[in-house]
C-alpha cells in the first residue's frame, strides 16, 4: 500500500473536526462542518446557475483554484484572522444576490467566482496556520469543496426551466437568513 508523507498524517487539534481517520478526512469534513464554508459553495453555485450554463461549466475549477489559493495564503500567515462577522456579512450579500437575482456582467461573476472563494479561505486557510498538518487539511478541504461545487452544478443545472428559477431564489433567501443569523451570533458571541 503506498502512503502519504508523514506530513499528511500530522493531525492539528486545534481547528480541524476528529474523525479519526487522518489529516485528509479532518480537511474533507472540516469543510461539511463549516457553516460558512458551505453555504457559500452552494450560494456560488446558484449564483453561476442564475447567469447560465457557460458560468456553470467555468464554476467547477474557478471556485476549487481561487479557494485553494486563498486557504495556501491563510494557512502561511504567522496567526489566525478573526474576521468571522465579516465573512457572514459577505455571504449575505452574495445570498442576496442570488435571492434578488440581480445579474452581474459575465467578467465580473467570472472574477467573483474565484475572488470570493479565495477570501473565504485565506480567513479558513488561517485557522491552520502554524499546526503541523495544516497544509493537508486545505489541501483536502480544497478538493471536497471541488467535489461538492461539481457535484451541486452537476445536480443542479436542471432547475433552469419551471419551476427551478424561483427555488433558486428561495435557496439564496434561505442562505441569506441563515448567514445574518450567523452574524448576529457571531456579534454577540465574539471569539
Amino acid at each position: 500500500m503506498i502512503r502519504p508523507p508523514g506530513w499528511c498524517w500530522c493531525l492539528p487539534l486545534a481547528h480541524a473536526p476528529v474523525t479519526g481517520l487522518g489529516a485528509w478526512a479532518d480537511g474533507a469534513a472540516r469543510l461539511l462542518l463549516e457553516p460558512t464554508d458551505l453555504l457559500l459553495a452552494i450560494a456560488l453555485v446558484l449564483l453561476a446557475l442564475q447567469h447560465g450554463p457557460r458560468t456553470l461549466e467555468r464554476l467547477w475549477w474557478r471556485v476549487p483554484a481561487g479557494w485553494l489559493a486563498g486557504a495556501l495564503v491563510g494557512v502561511a500567515l504567522p496567526r489566525e484572522l478573526l474576521v468571522a462577522p465579516l465573512l457572514s456579512a459577505a455571504l449575505t450579500a452574495l445570498a442576496l444576490l442570488v435571492s434578488f437575482r440581480i445579474p452581474l456582467p459575465p467578467r465580473a461573476l467570472l472574477a467573483l467566482l474565484p475572488l470570493g472563494a479565495a477570501g473565504f479561505a485565506v480567513v479558513s486557510g488561517s485557522a491552520m496556520a502554524g499546526h503541523s498538518g495544516g497544509l493537508a487539511v486545505v489541501l483536502a478541504e480544497a478538493l471536497t469543496l471541488g467535489l461538492v461545487t461539481g457535484l451541486l452544478a452537476s445536480a443542479l443545472a436542471l432547475l433552469r426551466v419551471g419551476w427551478g428559477p424561483i427555488a433558486i431564489q428561495v435557496a439564496g433567501s434561505w442562505i441569506a437568513a441563515t448567514a445574518l443569523l450567523l452574524l448576529g451570533w457571531q456579534l454577540r458571541h465574539p471569539s
